[in-house]
């Protein structure tokens, strides 16, 4: 028992014996960074990581001079670090852009935003508005409009198409609150069915006003224009007022729906029918006759910008639908919301009033 006894003390001894020389090696063979190094290894990797990503991205941007990157025809041409130097250089050349390193989205642009791609080719002609791209489109047998600021194709000419009406857009009047607020009620429709929270008198206060004064002059009428901004009072018909058309409204689309906000003034009547069957309802001008208008029902304005022709029927409803003789609308006038027009008699006024719509396209 007492050799086990001893044997056992001097196994201990000599395990403390080894501890003793590796506790030396590591204190008075490594250095003192490399102590810690050793006591701390797991904190020192993580920060060594750091360390390199962040020296790999300086390299990567010492490379292109700067964060701010500039392209021309979608290839890189400069960098700055400076974001206003950027788009000052960047506005010398045309089809530029300028976006963050590693950014997602273009921060300024002034390169046409619809791509056209036909016939499945990889190659693509650039057009400045949705109207002209799909005018493009349709002379061929397939085509895809890729829109830049949303980085997604948003309309092609190679799915069936079906006559569709959008179940579920809620409802809302104008009145009585908003006199003449059909645009903007039409517009929170819109929002409200695309998930985005707002209300009619929340974009009524929101929505840019063209502030210039009613004036007369040698029977010469002056007014503001409502490309501008809403024209006259928003709430109350005792004084002058008639709306907005679809520029700022676009504007104030955009506010809440980014880039999936989409202008698709200028188009054809047809091209509509895409959206409307993708879910998508589509806010309009068009006049409270829902018909082509004689022209005793338009006078002549002179804006600060020009001369314009208006009517003081003028009103913006949400089309939710269509088949081969009705266009279905979701009607801030209207007391129950969904109701239905003759579509060639409402095409016509449509038209008339400047084909002008807006969507969402998610």
């Amino acid at each position: 028992m007492k050799k086990l006894e001893k044997a056992v003390v001097f196994l201990l001894i000599l395990i403390l014996v080894f501890l003793n020389i590796i506790l030396f090696y590591v204190f008075f063979v490594f250095s003192n960074e490399e102590i810690k190094s050793f006591v701390n290894f797991g904190q020192e990797t993580k920060k060594e990581e750091k360390e390199k990503d962040f020296i790999a991205r300086e390299i990567i941007i010492d490379e292109y001079k700067g964060e701010f990157q500039v392209y021309q025809n979608d290839k890189l041409i400069n960098s700055f670090f400076d974001y206003n130097e950027a788009v000052a250089y960047a506005s010398g050349y045309e089809n530029a852009s300028v976006k963050r390193y590693n950014g997602n989205f273009w921060l300024w642009d002034n390169t046409p935003q619809y791509n056209v791609y036909t016939d499945g080719e990889d190659k693509f002609e650039v057009f400045g508005s949705f109207a002209d791209a799909a005018a493009f489109a349709k002379k061929h047998s397939y085509a895809d409009i890729y829109y830049r600021k949303s980085n997604k194709f948003v309309w092609n000419n190679h799915e069936k198409i079906e006559n569709k009406t959008i179940m579920g857009v809620g409802h809302i009047k104008q009145l009585p609150e908003l006199k003449r607020g059909c645009e903007v009620t039409s517009l929170a429709m819109l929002l409200n069915y695309k998930g985005y929270k707002t209300d009619k008198l929340v974009l009524a206060k929101a929505i840019k006003k063209d502030t210039t004064p009613y004036n007369e002059i040698d029977g010469k009428k002056y007014y503001g224009n409502p490309n501008n901004g809403f024209v006259g009072d928003i709430y109350d018909y005792s004084k002058k007022g008639l709306g907005v058309y679809h520029k700022p409204v676009f504007a104030l689309l955009s506010d809440y729906a980014g880039n999936d906000s989409l202008d698709l003034t200028g188009c054809e009547f047809e091209d509509l029918y895409y959206f409307i069957n993708k879910n998508s309802p589509v806010w309009v001008i068009i006049n409270t006759k829902y018909d082509e208008l004689p022209q005793k029902n338009f006078e002549k304005w002179i804006t600060p910008d020009g001369e314009i022709t208006v009517t003081y029927n003028e009103h913006s409803v949400l089309i939710v639908g269509y088949d081969d003789k009705y266009v279905y609308i979701n009607d801030p006038l209207s007391e129950y919301g969904y109701t239905k027009k003759e579509k060639t008699r409402f095409i016509k006024g449509w038209k008339q009033m400047g084909r002008q719509a807006l969507t969402i396209k998610k």
